[in-house]
């Protein structure tokens, strides 16, 4: 077998992550030796989600629910998060990728705020928890294919 950005770089990141030797035919069932517990191995097509679909959703809804008490007590509060983040994603062309990364990563990062306390008071919104590590959910996948509609340079645009 020749070497492979796939059979030994991703397989090898899965290894270290999750303990899986994804380059054996037959993968066993449990981690071997896990770099942490907490890390699970689910390939693509377990994520349970479009090839058009950049975040996995329930994933997210998940942590919000798990992280965020405010979340917890009105569940539906989690679809205004997730549509607050898919807005980012779209927005991309128009912002540019660095802004919508800093965007993001003041999401991933709790420093984003939501009307959802006390009398519409802001809190912080959490999708890690910083501070117990232990309460994060944590996954490693590989082959994750997004399939996105093409666009038409604004160059064209112009000339058109």
């Amino acid at each position: 077998m020749g070497f492979t950005e796939l059979n030994s770089v991703e397989h090898y990141i899965v290894n270290q992550l999750a303990g899986l030797n994804l380059n054996q035919s037959k993968v066993a069932e449990t981690p071997l030796q896990p770099y942490s517990a907490e890390w699970q191995y689910q390939s693509s097509e377990q994520l349970g989600r479009g090839v058009n679909e950049v975040l996995v959703e329930p994933q997210i809804k998940e942590a919000l629910l798990r992280l965020n008490p405010e979340i917890q007590a009105k569940p539906e509060l989690a679809d205004e998060v997730i549509y607050k983040l898919r807005a980012i994603l779209i927005s991309v062309n128009q912002i540019g990728l660095v802004k919508a990364n800093e965007e993001f990563f003041l999401w991933l990062t709790g420093e984003k705020t939501m009307p959802f306390g006390e009398n519409n008071r802001h809190v912080p919104v959490r999708l890690i928890d910083f501070e117990n590590l232990t309460n994060n959910q944590y996954i490693v996948t590989n082959q994750f294919r997004i399939h996105h509609r093409e666009t038409v340079p604004r160059q064209h645009m112009l000339d058109s």
